[in-house]
């Protein structure tokens, strides 16, 4: 079980925002941050105050599954050529596409703190349009935090203009 990689799940994006369950602080923390980057053992050691049982208890309640398959392959931009942009700004990618790979590159792109902050931003994201915008925030903070080479290949993935 702690080998293995989790994402959330739609109920558990659905509880980050309704908070309806009685989670400990830690806990709920672990709920925001975890995606399928990481394996549940290296998570339980980046968030302090968790342990199995609480990986167990997410897993229980359906607010996370196993990742494998989406870790094993991350979300990336289409390899058609893309299509003509309304915006220069625009991304090529869906919401549930977009919305998943924001939450993947949280902490690998900004780290755990600025990460958990990143990811409370994209569970505020209604639509498309926001999770857009975000992106290319994300590509602003990557850029003043990692240079523009960091940047520049985010942008690649994310289809956005150079």
């Amino acid at each position: 079980m702690l080998d293995q990689s989790y994402i959330k799940t739609e109920a558990g994006r659905a509880e980050i925002k309704a908070r309806a369950l009685p989670l400990s602080r830690s806990t709920r923390n672990l709920l925001l941050v975890l995606d399928g980057s990481r394996s549940a053992r290296q998570w339980l050691g980046m968030v302090q105050g968790v342990g199995e049982a609480d990986i167990a208890y997410l897993i229980e309640q359906g607010l996370i599954a196993p990742g494998a398959a989406a870790a094993a392959k991350p979300v990336a931009a289409p390899q058609a050529a893309p299509a003509p942009q309304t915006q220069a700004s625009e991304v090529q990618l869906d919401y549930q596409q977009l919305y998943a790979y924001l939450s993947s590159q949280a902490t690998k792109q900004l780290g755990l703190m600025k990460g958990y902050v990143f990811a409370l931003e994209v569970e505020q994201c209604h639509d498309l349009a926001e999770l857009q915008k975000l992106a290319q925030s994300l590509v602003e903070r990557v850029q003043q935090s990692k240079g523009e080479a960091a940047a520049a290949e985010l942008r690649q993935t994310l289809g956005l203009p150079a």
